[in-house]
Parts: structure tokens; C-alpha cells; sequence
């Protein structure tokens, strides 16, 4: 996911992504209607016919068979000969097995990568990327059509061409957090917080006055990869980027040991403060994914960093809730808004692929119609859902009321020239789907970090970081007392030789940009 709402997300996104903004959105220009003109389908009968394994996570949706028959049916139709298959990963196991796919040569084509979590230079590193620029460029024209070039510049490196972004939102809306105004008023907080210390004290009146079960609590989506952008915006070094988890890259050019900065240390005083204060999950560190999931659908939170998510399910919690009741904030308001990543989400094609080409023809497909887009993000009208409007969508759930019979995130694969839009999106969500004419791109938003030149020490240290520096910025450990023998393994693992090497390539970097 999604640094933040941003930044990025799990499948609780699955019903607010496919949801959509205001004003007419229209088809790249350009873009064939069928898909008969595409180059990449004109393919002929006597062709071999390819299977396109897509490794992906999250679970099956119910109705996924029938809408693979119905998708690989059409791709046959419009003389497409690739049939696409889905390997969906459970969460909780996404990183080991992915891995282990790669490592283990297994036999699978494309998957999903998420920026804010592994990046897609860590993959580039390791070797487990092809260049895809041959067959982009032979099979690709709507995908050049439809993806700006900003955004083809976040998988690029060196001239070659690493994965296809999923051009599905603006960037710049990272950084905000979403209020819930409801729990905001009962506890008698009339004012949305502009500075982390006025979202403490507000998000500790909200809980004092909260006698339930289950509590707001400040949800954290992935730890060290979804809070910085909301809390960065407080410090007088912004802006600022955290690349792979370990990398603090200043606004002037310098790469330094994130665990060892002062604005980590803050971070860290934030979620410390939270921490002892009961505002976050006590069990932070192993909260499942499938119950932040139901936390965040649900709106049971004060403040969510991010957008939020499923309307349907928020109404469950709040029956009488106004569009007004959820609102989307920042710290610090008046200063200025970046985009620290152009491609937050691609697929990328496994080093192992036999048929790199078949992801690009498949991709480029999707991408040719409406139509196509429509079958494969959200299944068989009428069955899994139903148009409502020009470019509205609503989901046909399961016999539960409450999970889509077929869903694909829009975050993975999505495109905002053709993303359709649940009809009660909330105001604070359409940002997500709307350009922010205002927005900077930080120096650094397209800046790859290669670690093959210290792929051991890399693996090492990003270890380091999940056992014992994840628990110092979570609030879980207290700072002053870990934090020592914390960088004492970092230094072990062969920090200092991996932030040198980033030093390099970034200087190498901006060089290449004058």
C-alpha cells in the first residue's frame, strides 16, 4: 500500500477506489473503442495462445471464475491470444511468498508492487524485473495513451522500462488525514487539529468519552510506511521523502540513516505519546490487515491517514451521517502540497516470465475501452454490478450484504480515465480522483534506489529495521532506552554502506537531471 490515503492501501479500498469524482472523465485520446486496431491484436488464430499468471494480493473474490471465462472470452474475441489467470496472495503471508516465488524460480509472469512498501528498485536490485520497454513499445499504444509520461517516469531507470504504473490517483493527496467529525463533536472537539499536538489531545477527549467495546483507535496501515507523509508536514525540514523504509532524503540533496535523524526521533515521540495514552491498537505490532480493514470500512476511528474508505459500511456505524461528517485535513495547512511519488503502484513483469509481452498485450488491452476496463475491474453487469450514470458503479454483494461478488482495487490496475465511481463517494475520497493544480513534485518523487551493489547489506538492515526499529517508531519501545543497541545491528548490518551507495546513485541522479 499506500504510504498513506493516500498513500497507500489494502483491499479495504476495494469499494472507495472503485468509486469515482465529480465532471466527465474521457477516454485517453485517442483510445480505440474496440480493441481490434490495437497492434497488440493482431494476433492470428495460428498464434500461440499464452497464459498470464498474475500474482497479486488479497483474497479470491467469489465470482472471480466467472469473470476470468468472461475476460479471457473477450480477449480471444478482439484477437488478444493471452488468457489471464489470478494468484491472490493472503496479506499476512504477501512479502514471504512473493519472495520465495522469486528466489525459488517459480513459474508466474507479472505482480503487483506496492512503492510504499518493497519497491520496485529493491526488485530491480534483486534481478527479479525485466525490461519491458521492447514489448511497450511494439504493444503498448494505449498504455502510452492512457499514462502520462510524469507518471512512466516513477519505473524507469537508465533508459529502460521496468513495470507499467497504475495511473489511479493524485499523488499530492498524500500527507492528508481524514476526521471524523462525528466522534469529533459528541466528545465536544470543535476544531480539527493543525499541529500532532492538537491530534493527540483531540483523538484522547474522543476515546475518554468512547464506553464501547471496540475503540477508535488510530490505525496505522503498515507501520514505518503509511504515517510519515501526515506527521512530516510539521517539521521545518519539509519536504522530505523516506525511500524503502531506511533512506532519509533531505530537500537539499543528502541521504542519511532514518532511524538516526531528529525527524524519526519525533515520529517516534508521536507514536510513543499515542502509544501510552492508549490510542492505538495495543497489539500495533500483529494487528491483522483483516481487522484494520473492518476498523477503517467502518469509520471506528478519530483520525484515519488517508482517505477513507467504504461509504456503505460507514453508514453501518453512523446511519445518519452527512457528507460533511467526514472531512479530509492536513497538518499545517498552509504549507505547500508535494507529490513524492508519480507511480505509487505498478506491475511488473518476474525476471523468470517466459512471455514478457503477454502482461504488456493483456495491460494494454485493458486499457484500450470502457468496455474491457469495465469487464475486468468490475465483472459481468448485472451480476457482480451495476452501472449508475455515466460513471457511476455499484457493487452486487454477497448473500452477506456486505462483500462484492467480484471486485479488482482500482490502487493495483486502475486507470482515472476510465475508473467508474460509487454513486455515495464522499467529498473528502474524490480528492483522491481529482488533480491538484497546486501540487509540487519533490526533486526526488522519481529517484530509484539500484541495491545491487549492496544486496546483502540492504537485506540486512531492512531486517533490522522490522525487529527492532518498527517497534521504536510505533511507540512500542521507548526511544531513549532501544534506540542504541537498535543502531548498534544497523551499523552491524551494514547500514553506512548502504547510505553511502544511495548517496552516490542520488548525486548521479540529479546530475542527470540539469
Amino acid at each position: 500500500m499506500n504510504k498513506l490515503a493516500t498513500t497507500v492501501l489494502a483491499s479495504a479500498l476495494v469499494l472507495s477506489l472503485a468509486a469515482g469524482c465529480s465532471g466527465k472523465t474521457a477516454e485517453p485520446q485517442g483510445a480505440d473503442n474496440g480493441a481490434s486496431k490495437n497492434p497488440s491484436n493482431s494476433a492470428t488464430n495460428k498464434e500461440e495462445v499464452v497464459t498470464l499468471k498474475y500474482v497479486l494480493p488479497g483474497t479470491e473474490p467469489k465470482e472471480w471464475p466467472a469473470v476470468r471465462d468472461a475476460v479471457n472470452k473477450k480477449l480471444l474475441a478482439d484477437g488478444v491470444n493471452v488468457q489471464i489467470e489470478k494468484e491472490y496472495i493472503d496479506w499476512g503471508a504477501w512479502e514471504q511468498k512473493l519472495n520465495l516465488k522469486l528466489s525459488t524460480d517459480d513459474n508466474f509472469d507479472m505482480f503487483h508492487v506496492m512503492n510504499d512498501w518493497i519497491s520496485l528498485a529493491n526488485y530491480i536490485g534483486r534481478g527479479a524485473v525485466k525490461d519491458i520497454g521492447a514489448e511497450i513499445e511494439k504493444y503498448g499504444p494505449n498504455l502510452k495513451k492512457a499514462i502520462p509520461d510524469s507518471v512512466w517516469n516513477g519505473v524507469k531507470k537508465d533508459g529502460k522500462t521496468y513495470a507499467v504504473p497504475a495511473y489511479w490517483y493524485e499523488p499530492a493527496v498524500d500527507g492528508s488525514y481524514t476526521a471524523n467529525r462525528i466522534l469529533l463533536n459528541k466528545a465536544g472537539v470543535a476544531d480539527v487539529p493543525k499541529t500532532q499536538e492538537e491530534m493527540l489531545a483531540a483523538m484522547e477527549k474522543v476515546m475518554a468519552s468512547e464506553a464501547g467495546a471496540t475503540k477508535p483507535y488510530l490505525p496505522i496501515r503498515g507501520g514505518l510506511r503509511d504515517a510519515s507523509d501526515v506527521l512530516h508536514r510539521a517539521y521545518d525540514s519539509y519536504p522530505f521523502a523516506v525511500k524503502d523504509k531506511i533512506a532519509f532524503i533531505t530537500k537539499d540533496g543528502q541521504v542519511k540513516n532514518w532511524a538516526e535523524t531528529e525527524e524519526f526521533k519525533k515520529d517516534a515521540a508521536f507514536f510513543r505519546a499515542a502509544y501510552l495514552k492508549k490510542l492505538t491498537n495495543p497489539d500495533i505490532l500483529v494487528v491483522k490487515q483483516e481487522q484494520l480493514d473492518k476498523q477503517i470500512n467502518s469509520g471506528n476511528y478519530v483520525f484515519l491517514f488517508g482517505t477513507p474508505n467504504n461509504p456503505q459500511e460507514m453508514k453501518r456505524s453512523f446511519p445518519d451521517m452527512k457528507d460533511e461528517d467526514f472531512t479530509l485535513q492536513r497538518l499545517y495547512p498552509d504549507k505547500p502540497h508535494y507529490r513524492m511519488f508519480n507511480a505509487k503502484n505498478v506491475n511488473a513483469v518476474a525476471a523468470n516470465s517466459k512471455h514478457p509481452e503477454a502482461a504488456v498485450k493483456f495491460l494494454d488491452w485493458l486499457y484500450a475501452s470502457q468496455e474491457n476496463y469495465d469487464l475486468f475491474m468490475y465483472g459481468i453487469e448485472g451480476k457482480t454490478y451495476k452501472k449508475v450514470g455515466d460513471r457511476g458503479v455499484e457493487r452486487i454483494n454477497d448473500a452477506d450484504g456486505k462483500t462484492p461478488l467480484y471486485a479488482q482495487d482500482e490502487w493495483m490496475i486502475g486507470n482515472l480515465n476510465y475508473i467508474r465511481f460509487d454513486p455515495n463517494l464522499l467529498y473528502a475520497q474524490k480528492a483522491l480522483f481529482k488533480a491538484d493544480p497546486n501540487a509540487q513534485t519533490f526533486y526526488a518523487a522519481d529517484f530509484f534506489f539500484d541495491p545491487s551493489a549492496v544486496k546483502a547489506e540492504m537485506a540486512n538492515v531492512q531486517a533490522v529495521y522490522t525487529s527492532d526499529i518498527m517497534p521504536i517508531y510505533d511507540g512500542v519501545a521507548d526511544y531513549d532506552k532501544a534506540i542504541k543497541p537498535a543502531l548498534e545491528k544497523l551499523k552491524a548490518a551494514g547500514i553506512d554502506k548502504v547510505i553511502a551507495e544511495y548517496q552516490k546513485q542520488l548525486d548521479a541522479y540529479k546530475a542527470s537531471m540539469k
